[in-house]
């Protein structure tokens, strides 16, 4: 008869193999030799994370902690679970645990600080970052957080020197150039980096959610909303087939299930597809850079959906180009961006946000050249930020055939 040790090396290698039912078996097994073992319990918190099933990771981690109440990374990961859960007050005991115990560990600060940021208390945020700057070696998550919480706070001399600081450090972090070039250093890409973008989301994948939800996020309901007015000018009919593009981690996919036949969603970030996938309303989800995946089903679309994704665009043409050969003849094209007010020559800017603005009448104009005909382009608060409305334009265009385009 195996061990319990034998028991646990099976049930880690079989982890390890993505063989995650065998691996349930084997810790299982331990358990009923040694009920309080904290490795098995661990490995079914992280199997029950996998399965999504959060709340019973936390049940084994906090039985895991019983037996080892001295591991740094279990602390850590039960604050990040708490996060998700949004119980900042557990969350926090648990990251303050984790720092006694870890207190080198850039990562762990660098959750704390998420943390504390989305709790309203930016001194403790911008503490925890500081301190994960110095820990060795610092993670480009430390530099960007900072970065980040200190151009919302207006902070923006102090954010492009931090910034320079990171740029100097690692000259080829797609992050950090897309930064440089949105805090002024060089001229902007014509659109951000798809090393940026996904390296940016796999980041913020697991709070970005919550972070959302306490901006008052309001683009997924101004996308479903426009996307029931296309589908009632079409009889009232669902869309046989949905593109959700750039996805994320599927805040429209509830809203938008009920008009349509099929749901597929694309991005380019695999950590927000995880979440995503979770929700259960997406009959496929893709990894893949939006542009090219449309180009790559021709006509395949009834309607399209991009929600806050063409924020990562400044010229919008070739994505326009690939929605137009993604979708059938009359099919609607529902997006959001944010709204640049200041004339401006090109009609799109890199704000310091890291996202584009664009003008309502370069909206009009490259829309109309990309074979669209624009139905409405209404100007909305799509979200607050530092308790400011940030305004953006819902816009919803047809799909016109190339010889009545």
């Amino acid at each position: 008869m195996r061990t319990a040790d034998e028991m646990l090396r099976d049930a880690a290698a079989a982890y390890e193999a993505g063989r995650l039912a065998t691996a349930e078996v084997a810790y299982r097994r331990v358990l009923g030799k040694r009920p309080n073992d904290r490795q098995a319990l661990f490995g079914l918190a992280l199997l029950s994370i996998q399965a999504g099933a959060t709340e019973q990771a936390i049940q084994y981690l906090l039985g895991s902690l019983v037996s080892g109440p001295n591991i740094g990374p279990s602390w850590n990961l039960l604050g990040r679970l708490y996060v998700g859960t949004g119980r900042l007050t557990e969350a926090k005991t648990a990251f303050n645990r984790a720092t006694e115990l870890s207190p080198e560990d850039c990562e762990v600060r660098c959750n704390f600080a998420a943390c504390m940021r989305l709790e309203g208390d930016f001194q403790e945020a911008e503490a925890q970052l500081r301190r994960a700057l110095t820990c060795p070696p610092p993670q480009a998550a430390a530099y960007e957080a900072l970065i980040d919480l200190l151009r919302d706070q207006g902070r923006l001399k102090e954010a492009a020197q931090t910034v320079g600081d990171w740029f100097a450090r690692e000259p080829t972090n797609p992050i950090a150039r897309h930064m440089a070039a949105a805090l002024g250093e060089g001229g902007p890409p014509a659109r951000a980096s798809d090393e940026y973008v996904r390296a940016h989301f796999d980041a913020f994948a697991d709070v970005f959610d919550l972070a959302l939800g306490r901006l008052d996020y309001r683009v997924p309901e101004l996308v479903a909303s426009a996307l029931r007015v296309a589908a009632s000018h079409a009889g009232g009919h669902p869309f046989p087939t949905l593109l959700d593009a750039g996805c994320g981690t599927g805040l429209c996919g509830p809203l938008v299930r009920e008009l349509c036949g099929r749901l597929i969603g694309v991005d380019l970030s695999p950590r927000m597809l995880h979440h995503a996938r979770q929700r259960g309303c997406y009959d496929e989800v893709v990894a893949a850079e939006l542009g090219a995946y449309m180009r790559s089903r021709i006509e395949a679309f009834d309607a399209i959906c991009c929600a806050d994704t063409f924020v990562y665009f400044g010229t919008l043409a070739d994505p326009l180009a690939a929605a137009h050969q993604g979708l059938r003849a009359g099919g609607p094209l529902v997006f959001t961006v944010e709204a640049l007010l200041e004339p401006d020559a090109a009609g799109y800017r890199l704000g310091v946000s890291g996202r584009y603005l664009h003008s309502e009448a370069y909206l009009q104009r490259v829309l109309r050249e990309s074979g669209f005909r624009v139905e409405s382009i209404a100007r909305q608060v799509v979200r607050q930020e530092m308790g400011r409305d940030v305004e953006g334009f819902l816009v919803t265009a047809r799909h016109v055939a190339a010889q009545n385009a």
